[in-house]
């Protein structure tokens, strides 16, 4: 019984996300980049063939939020969902910055509002036929500089061993002229007794709209364990000389099945885009970046590091520059240390390059821990396993390039001044 759900409707025969469901699975469940994706993922099928056995989730009970109020801190610069549905009442949001329902934005925000293509993003563009108007779409004015860390968390609170249920966040980002902030974006399931074993499909969203001049440096932490099914995409769109990070760290908790796919378009000239990823030892876990250069002097960089003890990652990066992206510079580089030999790790770049004067990379490495530095490291004292682990956890250690970063550097730096400990970048 779908009890703690305040709104859910079952997927029904020819309704538009049973049509939806189809058209993802008959496109892509055959093709060389995404077949072993779709054969993890099932529940696309699943629902193709047998779409009563699925319900939709948009929101909880009053009884659910009053669980999170009572037995979660609540930060300073906060925005809640709880099974995909925005809660304006759990949220609160630095002086300045707006934020609405999905709903409420159509009318403010409808020319920024992406329209998916279901051959290039299939997963976001289900999501765009599930999500309907219970998302959240946030709004940082122009040349607000926001000293917080905006903390946007969604959270699944578990049905029963018989439902499954699909969760689709959608979370808008538009950052104004100027403007810049620290967002970090957390995923992760209520576990109550009774219910461990629930089979959950959480398929969300986020949009960044980066304007002119302005800077947005996104950490991307989900937990998916046991059963659940998680699949992220993550679109954005750069103006002239601005700036978006986005640093994934899936370093705990990732033993159910992920999918990330990361697209950037750097639009106007000198616009910056990175993608850092430190993931280890996940079950099975699927990264897709692409970037696409579309305008002069436009710079990228894709910093990935693999660690797995066990399990299977999987890494795909595209990096294409249009004929409007002269003097252009991409830098791609996945680094994997395997510690088992049951662990697999699969990588797959692709450049695209339409114009000349540009540069463009990438490379990747696999191999073991280095037996000279666990060498050297126990013979000053460490234990092995002290060594391994002090190794482990430099190796994963990725930072944003501060120096595309001015803003949001300053502001560290005032902050490190006065002996304030914020988590920023």
């Amino acid at each position: 019984m779908l009890g703690s759900l305040e709104h859910s409707s079952p997927v029904v025969k020819d309704s538009s996300v049973h049509q939806a469901a189809q058209a993802c699975w008959y496109r892509h469940a055959n093709t060389e980049e995404l077949k072993d994706f779709f054969r993890w993922f099932s529940w696309i099928k699943d629902i193709s063939l047998s779409p009563e056995k699925y319900y939709l989730a948009h929101g909880a009970l009053e009884t659910a939020k009053q669980q999170w109020l009572h037995h979660h801190y609540s930060l300073s610069a906060e925005c809640i969902l709880i099974n995909g549905k925005y809660e304006a009442s759990l949220s609160q949001l630095p002086d300045g910055v707006l934020a609405m329902s999905l709903g409420e934005a159509q009318s403010v925000f409808s020319n920024l509002l992406r329209v998916y293509d279901i051959d290039e993003q299939p997963l976001a563009f289900f999501n765009a036929v599930c999500a309907h108007d219970f998302g959240v779409v946030i709004y940082v004015p122009e040349d607000l500089q926001i000293s917080e860390v905006l903390s946007i968390r969604h959270v699944c609170f578990p049905l029963s061993h018989d439902d499954r249920v699909i969760y689709s966040p959608k979370i808008v980002l538009i950052i104004g002229k100027r403007a810049s902030c620290n967002v970090h974006i957390s995923h992760h399931t209520e576990r109550n007794s009774g219910v461990m074993e629930s089979f959950t499909v959480v398929n969300g969203v986020t949009e960044i709209f980066v304007s002119e001049e302005a800077e947005v440096a996104l950490t991307m932490c989900s937990k998916y364990v046991k059963e659940e099914r998680v699949s992220w995409s993550h679109t954005v769109t750069v103006e002239k000389q601005g700036a978006c990070s986005i640093q994934y760290d899936l370093l705990e908790d990732v033993q159910g099945i992920g999918w990330f796919d990361n697209t950037f378009s750097l639009v106007g000239a000198r616009a910056y885009g990175e993608a850092l990823v430190s993931i280890l030892s996940p079950r099975n876990t699927w990264m897709r970046n692409r970037v696409h250069h579309h305008a002069e002097s436009t710079m990228s960089q894709q910093l990935i590091k693999s660690i797995l003890h066990s399990g299977s990652f999987s890494f795909s990066g595209g990096i294409h520059i249009s004929s409007q992206g002269i003097f252009s510079d991409a830098y791609q580089k996945h680094d994997t240390l395997l510690l088992s030999d049951q662990a697999s790790v699969t990588t797959f770049p692709r450049l695209e390059i339409l114009t000349d004067d540009v540069k463009a990379s990438h490379g990747a490495t696999v191999g073991p821990l280095d037996r000279q530095q666990m060498f050297y490291m126990q013979s000053r004292g460490m234990t092995r396993e002290e060594a391994q682990r002090k190794l482990v956890q430099g190796f994963l250690m990725i930072q944003p390039s501060l120096k595309f970063f001015p803003k949001l550097a300053a502001q560290k730096q005032q902050e490190d001044s006065r002996g304030v400990s914020v988590d920023i970048m």
